[in-house]
């Protein structure tokens, strides 16, 4: 009885002991004299994954696109065609990386109304909203003082033509039902997009009390106050775009720094301007042991707002130059804290070269001064190319 109990005990401890997935063990057994072997299989040890602790999510925006004739002209083809991705080709890599992509057009994009026209009253092919969605934008900010150029149904249809490209609108809006503001889901981060406009050139008197209030989103303090609050308890962040200031003005106004402080105390976090045609600087506001950020102006993305050979007040190399930031943000899972923390800015600059007897354009990044792309440009933009690297980057500041 005893040999048996230490045979058995003997098996026991080996598949205790066993490491591997299959172990052969041997035994002697005393009452038959012969040595046997066995094969026994153990359990493996599961894998534990750690639960993350964090989520984080980039955000991207760029600054105004917008349609003179001859960049309308540049992307005629034979017809009647339009095509405009090759201007963002450069571009492109940077804003699909980016989580969650956002760029602001100035006018209306119509194709039941083909009479195509730059300032002062904007209406460009289609093409140009399927040259964002090449390039990977994810939203498009058509709240803006041109976005009745064409009227109410200029304003309709364009909104349907973004929307048809798989793209968010927002700045304008289909009627009342529709919210004032849009929320996105970013790797469990939840971010919520409000947009305002300081007017319409005048345009929005066209329309009645009850239309003004469907369709747009006119800059109101008490109002920009509600929607902030109300959006607050829905998401961990909110952004803000903003078509305000003074055109051509380097500086923000005291109008632009009192109302991003009020919208920085109302739950605000991160506001991106647009409209003066030039770059405003940027800043960083610290609002009950939070970081907030505001860039008050981002330039011209895209025009024919070029200087050339005879600059002048409304067209030169601060008209030609614009950039993209990109926002990286954090959410504490166990805390449900969201913070920023990187803020990046990547000057950009728009390049008109002839081609064919036409002006033609692409958007040039420009990351550092020691980047690729200095390989492949001429001694005379590589120079201009410097010079708005360091205008840029002297007006904002990155983060941390």
């Amino acid at each position: 009885m005893q040999k048996k109990t230490l045979y058995f005990c003997l098996i026991i401890i080996f598949c205790l002991s066993g490491c591997s997935l299959k172990n052969d063990i041997t035994v002697f057994d005393a009452d038959s004299l012969l040595t046997r072997s066995f094969s026994v299989t153990v359990a493996p040890t599961p894998t534990i994954v750690p639960e993350p602790v964090t989520a984080t999510a980039t955000i991207l925006a760029a600054g105004d696109v917008i349609m003179h004739d001859a960049v309308i002209k540049s992307g005629k083809n034979n017809g009647e065609e339009y095509n405009y991705n090759y201007i963002f080709d450069k571009i492109k890599p940077y804003v699909e990386e980016a989580d969650f992509s956002i760029i602001s057009f100035e006018g209306a994009c119509m194709e039941t109304d083909r009479n195509y026209t730059g300032y002062p009253l904007f209406n460009a092919p289609p093409a140009i909203i399927s040259a964002f969605s090449y390039a990977g934008f994810d939203m498009v900010n058509n709240g803006n003082n041109h976005c009745l150029d064409r009227g109410l149904k200029g304003l309709l249809e364009s909104r349907s033509i973004i929307k048809r490209e798989n793209i968010q609108v927002i700045g304008t809006f289909g009627d009342t039902s529709e919210p004032r503001h849009k929320i996105q889901d970013l790797n469990g981060i939840k971010v919520g997009f409000l947009a305002y406009t300081y007017g319409c050139n005048m345009n929005e008197n066209r329309l009645s009390k009850e239309q003004k209030k469907k369709h747009l989103s006119l800059i109101d303090k008490e109002k920009i106050i509600k929607e902030v609050e109300t959006l607050s308890p829905l998401v961990d962040l909110i952004v803000v775009l903003m078509h305000w200031g003074i055109e051509y003005r380097l500086e923000p106004t005291r109008e632009q720094q009192e109302l991003a402080e009020m919208m920085f105390q109302s739950g605000a976090d991160i506001i991106f301007g647009s409209h003066p045609h030039v770059i405003e600087p940027s800043e960083l506001h610290e609002t009950d042991n939070e970081v907030k950020y505001v860039i008050y102006s981002m330039g011209n993305f895209l025009s024919n707002q070029i200087g050339g050979d005879r600059p002048n007040a409304r067209n030169n190399e601060l008209t030609q130059e614009s950039l993209m930031v990109t926002v990286e943000v954090e959410k504490d899972l166990k805390s449900e804290k969201t913070r920023i923390i990187s803020i990046k800015h990547i000057p950009t600059w728009v390049h008109r070269y002839t081609e064919n007897g036409i002006y033609k354009y692409t958007i040039i990044p420009i990351p550092s001064l020691d980047d690729e792309i200095f390989k492949n440009v001429d001694e005379k933009l590589s120079e201009e190319l410097v010079n708005s690297y360091n205008r840029t980057m002297e007006k904002v500041k990155d983060y941390p």
